[in-house]
């Protein structure tokens, strides 16, 4: 019976000879085929890369959002720029109501930030301000305090209070 084929793209490219060399060396003294050994080497340095990005926070310019990828998951940026100091990061969007017990906590907390309703002024006038919500946006400087703030506030998205009393 045959082998079956794996599922793959042939790939070819110029590279330094020394370096070729050593792919050769490394492939004999692990007995692999060139194929075998370039795969492992590619796949090895390719997984520490990915977890290197996995820890690394990066800021999307356009959405305001930190991210642990190499692309924004809203506007789909590809060049995400590291974070600075004074980058506005959003934080939470809270409902109305809650935001201004978030709105008090930074404040006591002296954590500068900015808001932004999800209704325009005129709309909220129209239907009332119950109904909106508030995002909050603070500088990337006090993002993880905030983060923690929040979270000891509120009870993280999709759990119940119920829960907590059973």
């Amino acid at each position: 019976m045959a082998r079956q084929k794996k599922d793959g793209r042939f790939i070819n490219y110029y590279i330094d000879r020394g370096i070729y060399q050593r792919l050769e060396r490394y492939a004999e003294d692990k007995s692999q085929q060139m194929t075998t050994a370039l795969e492992r080497i590619l796949d090895d340095y390719l997984s520490h890369y990915e977890a290197e990005r996995a820890r690394t926070e990066r800021y999307c310019p356009n959405c305001h959002i930190l991210v642990r990828d190499t692309r924004c998951p809203r506007c789909d940026k590809k060049w995400l720029e590291e974070p600075k100091p004074n980058d506005y990061c959003f934080v939470t969007e809270r409902d109305t109501l809650w935001a201004g017990l978030f709105e008090d906590a930074l404040r006591q907390n002296a954590i500068p930030y900015l808001t932004e309703n999800t209704l325009g002024a005129g709309l909220a006038a129209k239907i009332g301000t119950a109904v909106g919500s508030v995002r909050f946006y603070v500088r990337y400087a006090y993002y993880h305090q905030s983060k923690e703030l929040e979270e000891s506030l509120f009870l993280p998205e999709g759990s119940r209070i119920e829960e907590e009393f059973e």
